[in-house]
């Protein structure tokens, strides 16, 4: 019995380490779990704000050419989608959608390479983030 004050501690450490090591695990499974979900979600909003921008009536080059006809422009117009859904997911507030009259938005950004291009040159262009 000479033992059993440093038993009872112990024995309540033990149970909270192992309460805090499963909760840790689980706030990031949820995490996890929440992000998985929002990459799915994601071709969810890009596949019809493409369609949209297809759809809209925009011309370049001075012969008049459709737009949506010119490969590398709809090329550019689907990675501004993915770009755009992408910073809506990160909690911007950023519709991410292409409106009809954003025209002189898209056309500066639509033939950079790449989407981490476009969502640099995008963030610098939103408000600042609040909570959403």
């Amino acid at each position: 019995m000479k033992f059993s004050p440093f038993i009872a501690p112990s024995i309540v450490l033990m149970i909270v380490a192992f309460n805090q090591t499963f909760a840790g695990s689980a706030l990031e499974n949820q995490a996890a779990v929440q992000m998985n979900a929002e990459k799915d979600r994601i071709p969810q909003l890009s596949e019809p704000c493409y369609q949209g921008g297809q759809n809209l009536d925009w011309t370049i080059g001075e012969n008049g050419m459709a737009a949506a006809n010119h490969p590398a422009f709809s090329n550019g117009i689907k990675r501004i989608c993915q770009a755009r859904a992408e910073l809506f997911f990160e909690g911007y507030e950023i519709t991410p959608f292409i409106e009809p009259d954003s025209q002189t938005q898209v056309f500066p950004i639509v033939f950079q390479p790449s989407i981490d291009e476009i969502k640099q040159h995008l963030r610098q262009n939103l408000p600042k983030l609040r909570l959403i």
